[in-house]
């Protein structure tokens, strides 16, 4: 049998039904959410695929989407997640910070070096050079401190707003989220180094922000995503002995 392709006309076949539009709908339509992230050390980096100090975004094992040393995003939601990879094929996720679990997975970052565990909190944020939704998790301790800045970059609601001014003796008005810069900063403690976010103001409008309801769908399957999830960790881990 010849291995040629069997030579078909497309004017031989009927029309993709129901269209190309329903087809990409049904593929974002999904409860998965992308992550974007800052890669400084791993195999990711040891094999080339992407540069130390760049951001990007996973695709599967052998591809990440190189954003580059700086992305702008508008954050648009966020909430505690807590990660335990310490059993590889049982990955525990919890969002809940009152929870046993969680308070268990936070005591087990911030005392144990080599853990897998990890804590902090996790955006739901809109990047700009994809057009694209994505969580960007901060959980590690560099990547805690900076998390503050970027959640000055979030929506201020009416409520939260005459909280804050009681809170702080300032007047501050409600408003929408801000948009922002991410970049890369090395820094140093002792023999080790490593890459760290840090966040900036950012100056240009959005010209490409999507339908207000796409937005507010997003942000309710970010906020919909359950404890105990289990995820796939993107690098091999060991197994803590429990």
């Amino acid at each position: 049998m010849s291995k040629d392709l069997v030579p078909i006309s497309a004017d031989a076949l009927p029309a993709l039904a129901p269209g190309l539009d329903v087809f990409k709908d049904i593929v974002q339509n999904s409860t998965f959410l992308q992550r974007v992230q800052l890669y400084t050390k791993g195999r990711y980096i040891d094999n080339g695929i992407i540069t130390p100090g760049h951001y990007g975004v996973p695709v599967d094992e052998e591809t990440i989407e190189d954003l580059g040393t700086e992305i702008d995003l508008i954050p648009l939601a966020w909430r505690p997640k807590a990660i335990d990879m310490s059993d590889r094929d049982t990955i525990i996720v919890n969002y809940d910070s009152n929870s046993e679990d969680y308070k268990r997975i936070r005591a087990a970052a911030d005392s144990e070096s080599d853990s897998h565990c990890m804590y902090g909190p996790t955006f739901l944020v809109y990047e700009r050079s994809t057009s694209k939704f994505y969580e960007l998790f901060f959980g590690n301790a560099s990547a805690r401190r900076e998390s503050s800045k970027l959640l000055g970059f979030c929506a201020i609601s009416p409520q939260a707003a005459v909280d804050i001014s009681k809170q702080t003796g300032k007047k501050v008005e409600a408003r929408g989220p801000l948009p922002c810069t991410l970049k890369a900063k090395y820094i140093t403690k002792g023999a080790y180094g490593w890459h760290v976010p840090s966040c900036h103001q950012c100056s240009t409008p959005f010209d490409n922000l999507p339908d207000i309801k796409v937005i507010v769908d997003e942000i309710t399957k970010f906020y919909a995503l359950k404890t105990s999830e289990v995820e796939k960790v993107e690098e091999p881990v060991k197994k803590r002995a429990r």
